[in-house]
């Protein structure tokens, strides 16, 4: 999906968390098409998804724990599951099947042009993107330097197109009502980009209406999902804090020294819509 359009008073949230309307899938990470292949028992060792996020090192480890916690929502009877089984009813293990990429190079800093520093429009760098209806065992690449994994981000005045400014300050990241780099934002994000491969939701990238859209579906996996989305992080914060090493250390990394000035200004964010964050682009 495009890149979502934030203002700060309201904070959009982009559904695709994505730039563009289809988008390639590497193609050595696909597996088959055969559903009958993707029937995983409930063990590591049936679970080839599970090994190749190890390898991911650090931010493979924390793609590997949201995906754990979407899948013992989805595996539970309850309403947010229920919705996905009534897109799809092998909803557990068509998301177990889908293979995950790291966008390394994917944008970083939140832009603004520079007209619209005084109203506070801004651009977050895009979560994560999948495309729209699409097979077992299908792609979600989540961006290594967006909302999933990071809390903040530099802010960047644009006179155009080509004319990146230097770093003005910094902001914190989100997604939904969720701050970024936490356990709820990144199982939003997985949530989200689901419901683009079962084509739940509209396209929301490569639109003009994207971020608009973008902020509609975040807002639809929301209304379904919310309370099972809190529930499950409290549930995984009783974990012991060995079940996954990489949840300190890259949160201590994704936040520089201009945190307590971010810290001041965070209430700002949700004055409009009290708790409810509109936030950064699924793509």
């Amino acid at each position: 999906m495009i890149p979502a359009l934030w203002r700060f008073s309201l904070v959009l949230v982009s559904s695709c968390l994505c730039a563009t309307l289809v988008f390639s899938q590497s193609p050595a990470r696909q597996l088959p098409t055969n559903a009958d292949a993707f029937h995983f028992a409930n063990n590591a060792a049936a679970d080839p998804v599970s090994e190749e996020l190890k390898s991911l090192g650090e931010q493979g480890q924390l793609i590997e724990q949201a995906r754990a916690e979407v899948l013992s929502i989805l595996t539970a009877e309850n309403p947010c599951s229920a919705w996905y089984r009534s897109a799809e009813p092998e909803a557990v293990d068509k998301f177990r099947s889908l293979r995950f990429s790291l966008d390394s190079e994917g944008a970083g800093d939140i832009t603004t042009l520079a007209a619209w520093t005084d109203d506070g429009r801004y651009y977050q760098p895009y979560v994560a993107r999948t495309r729209q209806n699409v097979s077992w065992g299908s792609t979600i690449t989540v961006n290594a330097n967006g909302a999933f994994f990071k809390y903040t981000a530099p802010v960047r005045v644009s006179s155009g197109a080509n004319n990146l400014g230097p770093i003005k300050s910094f902001r914190q990241l989100v997604v939904g009502r969720y701050s970024g780099g936490s356990l709820q934002a990144r199982m939003l994000t997985l949530l989200h980009e689901y419901g683009h491969v079962l084509d739940m939701l509209p396209v929301d990238a490569g639109v003009p209406s994207g971020p608009l859209l973008s902020t509609q579906n975040t807002d639809t996996v929301l209304r379904h999902c919310a309370p099972l989305i809190q529930a499950q992080a409290k549930l995984s914060r009783k974990k012991p804090a060995e079940y996954f090493p990489a949840q300190a250390s890259l949160a201590l990394q994704s936040m520089p020294s201009q945190v307590v000035g971010l810290r001041q200004e965070r209430s700002a964010l949700y004055v409009t819509r009290a708790g409810v964050g509109l936030p950064p682009r699924f793509e």
